[in-house]
């Protein structure tokens, strides 16, 4: 499911809709703000995650902290949450043995990104 670049706006729903057999979801490069939702529960079978680039105007972009939940996403091969307003990432990502690549590039990082 791809959905970047469509102007959307506002903060994800909570609970996120289950989309259990999505492999692949980039919604990049829109407006979206408030909180990471739990995406283990709705798409625990996701490859590629792209949320980045949610800062297009100056109230937009994702905060607080990654969901320690994301460590769940078990198959998760790509995130991608560059250019947004996060703070912190959780120690327990690193135990995702299939992840290859992890882009936290342009946001508010307050800590050691952890091993």
């Amino acid at each position: 499911l791809v959905l970047s670049k469509n102007f959307i706006q506002g903060a994800f729903p909570n609970p996120f809709p289950n989309l259990e057999n999505m492999r692949h979801f980039a919604i990049a490069n829109n407006n979206i703000n408030g909180s990471l939702p739990d995406f283990t529960r709705a798409t625990p079978r996701v490859t590629q995650l792209d949320l980045s680039n949610q800062k297009q105007t100056n109230d937009g972009g994702l905060s607080g902290s990654i969901p320690s939940e994301f460590s769940r996403l078990d198959e998760l091969l790509v995130l991608n949450l560059d250019g947004n307003k996060l703070t912190s990432i959780p120690s327990d990502l690193g135990n995702l043995k299939r992840l290859k690549v992890l882009n936290v590039s342009s946001n508010n990082l307050n800590q050691h990104i952890p091993p």
